[in-house]
């Protein structure tokens, strides 16, 4: 896996602002983690740059929860 659950927990925690210990599978993006459409794409874009995981923005739309873009990313591993 090209980057750990612990730092996709992070990544995560660090551009929703929602302290890592509240990050469950089930968290919706936009819900629970509050993310907009640009924080979204500072995800994918940080996935992509820092850690090499491509998600399309086609993908990425039916990744709604933190839970199945960890079992994207773990798949694609």
């Amino acid at each position: 896996m090209p980057i750990s659950e612990a730092e996709l927990k992070k990544l995560v925690s660090q551009i929703s602002r929602v302290p890592a210990e509240k990050i469950r599978p089930e968290s919706a993006f936009r819900v629970e983690l509050r993310m907009d459409s640009l924080a979204a794409l500072d995800l994918l874009t940080a996935l992509e740059e820092d850690h090499g995981v491509n998600i399309s923005q086609e993908q990425a739309r039916g990744l709604t929860t933190y839970g199945q873009l960890l079992e994207f990313i773990k798949s694609r591993g």
